[in-house]
C-alpha cells in the first residue's frame, strides 16, 4: 500500500503523487493530511527512491496480481 497526494487545480484532480509512507508524503507541499493507504496501478517510485508495490491485470488468470519491488518484471505494465 502507498500514500497518495492529489494535485488539485480549480477543484479538478490533475495529478497524483504516490509515496511509501506518510512521512514521505509530508515532504510534498500539496500534502493536506492523512488520507489512508491507497492502491497503485502502475509501477512508481517514492521520492525517497523506494519502489512501491502495485497491482496489474494478469490475462492468464483473469484477475489482478500484486507486483512487488523485487519482481523481475516490475516495470512491465
Amino acid at each position: 500500500m502507498s500514500h497518495r497526494v492529489e494535485v488539485v487545480i480549480d477543484q479538478e484532480t490533475v495529478g497524483i503523487h504516490y509515496y511509501c509512507s506518510d512521512t514521505c508524503a509530508k515532504t510534498d507541499p500539496l500534502y493536506e493530511g492523512w488520507n489512508g493507504c491507497c492502491e497503485v496501478f502502475e509501477p512508481v517510485s517514492c521520492v525517497c527512491g523506494s519502489l512501491l508495490t502495485w497491482y496489474r491485470w494478469n490475462y492468464e488468470i483473469h484477475d489482478q496480481e500484486i507486483v512487488t519491488p523485487d519482481a523481475w518484471d516490475y516495470w512491465v505494465v
